[in-house]
């Protein structure tokens, strides 16, 4: 056997491994009590990966309601595991969401063609248009929580006149990608410039505003307002922007998206966001490459 071969089939092992001590390990139940969704866009391929992420959080926030919204690729066998490792979870299947999504938008033509021509903007407007609570939280599948979120338990407490409507986590240290189109074609709109929409915090009757989403999506040009990557990024920045810094916070350093590796080392970490979808084609990568933030995040050895 080579090098390689050796190097590959320790890498399955290992692989395998953490899945089977994912599938094993007991999580606090969901409780629901903090009046706070987390809603999660996820494919079938990243159903593992957002099971180490429910499963972190309900280690260190269990007060929440998981809600996963279906891409389109979820299978029966996905939604089952889904529902038996997560038994609090709500799963919204593509089906449902676009009927009652285009209902609910049906006056508002330009957010629901471009919802239906781009399937990552479900993270802004099923997030918010199906949620059952008033505080959600948007999560991709590949965030871990390493610590309790105190910001966010705090936020929840806090009397609705007197918290942020949105707070998310920074990125920066490289080049936001997509939000600085936002300024050649609507001069003078706010936006918040250095954001995740991977992870942030919203009161949505003080955030979504989908007459502003209308407009806004109206007045670029299609390959912008069509574009698939970065307009549900954009969005979110024009939404916290109109806002303004009072009501627009960044979590500060222990909620900045980015990988492990590519972050300070500091005690106090939230969350690692680890862009599975950045640069990873496939689930088994992260599970390779990121195993041991991935134990750690459900309890086991520290990150190298």
């Amino acid at each position: 056997m080579s090098q390689s071969e050796d190097v590959t089939a320790g890498s399955t092992r290992d692989a395998f491994a953490l899945t089977r001590r994912l599938l094993a390990t007991k999580v606090p139940r969901f409780t629901a009590e903090h009046g706070v969704e987390v809603h999660s866009l996820v494919s079938s391929d990243h159903v593992p990966l957002y099971l180490f992420a429910a499963k972190s959080l309900a280690r260190h926030w269990p007060e929440v309601t998981p809600v996963v919204h279906d891409d389109g690729t979820l299978t029966a066998r996905d939604t089952d595991r889904l529902r038996r490792q997560v038994p609090e979870v709500r799963v919204i299947g593509r089906a449902e969401a676009d009927r009652r999504v285009a209902e609910k938008l049906a006056d508002h033509p330009t957010l629901a063609a471009v919802r239906r021509n781009n399937v990552r903007i479900l993270q802004l407007v099923d997030y918010f248009l199906l949620s059952e609570a008033p505080l959600v939280v948007s999560m991709d599948s590949d965030v871990v929580f390493l610590s309790r979120p105190q910001a966010l338990v705090e936020w929840a407490a806090a009397e609705p006149g007197e918290r942020p409507a949105f707070l998310y986590s920074p990125e920066f240290g490289w080049e936001p990608q997509g939000v600085h189109w936002i300024v050649d074609h609507l001069p003078g709109t706010p936006y918040v410039p250095y954001m995740c929409c991977g992870f942030a915090a919203v009161d949505t009757a003080a955030f979504f505003d989908a007459d502003f989403l209308e407009r806004t999506l109206k007045a670029l040009p299609q390959e912008i307002s069509f574009a698939p990557r970065y307009v549900t990024q954009m969005s979110y920045s024009l939404l916290g922007g109109r806002l303004g810094d009072g009501s627009a916070r960044d979590l500060g350093e222990p909620y900045r998206s980015g990988r492990l590796d590519w972050l300070p080392a500091i005690e106090d970490r939230v969350i690692c966001h680890y862009f599975a979808s950045h640069e990873r084609s496939t689930t088994f990568d992260n599970l390779t490459e990121e195993g041991p933030l991935l134990a750690r995040a459900i309890g086991g050895a520290p990150a190298a």
